[in-house]
């Protein structure tokens, strides 16, 4: 299991691609304020990008790989691993809301 991460080794959560994701763990930012994080097999990632795209919206996004959700006062880092990997066609993008910068790790096979 390794983290997705750029050329310099920084934790970069959004990758193009097929590959197999196996889990993910991001810290929240305000743990008084609900959070919400999600992965997304992203249709709209062109072959030649190497990275995924940040999400404003999870509105009309098909290939919804997960979406959890915080609860304020209750969970101060949200984290899953998958019971089987998930096998993606385009690349992931991801959406947030109450995250901390540069906490975001998603991890692949």
């Amino acid at each position: 299991m390794y983290p997705i991460q750029c050329p310099g080794g920084f934790s970069v959560p959004a990758k193009a691609g097929k590959f197999e994701v196996l889990g993910f763990s991001v810290t929240v930012s305000d743990p008084t304020a609900d959070s919400q994080f999600a992965i997304v097999d992203d249709s709209q990632i062109k072959e030649s990008w190497t990275t995924g795209r940040l999400l404003t919206t999870l509105d009309n996004q098909n290939g919804v790989l997960c979406n959890i959700k915080g609860l304020a006062a209750i969970d101060s880092l949200l984290s899953y691993e998958f019971s089987e990997p998930i096998k993606t066609r385009y690349g992931i993008s991801i959406y947030g809301t109450n995250l901390k910068c540069g906490s975001v790790c998603v991890y692949r096979r």
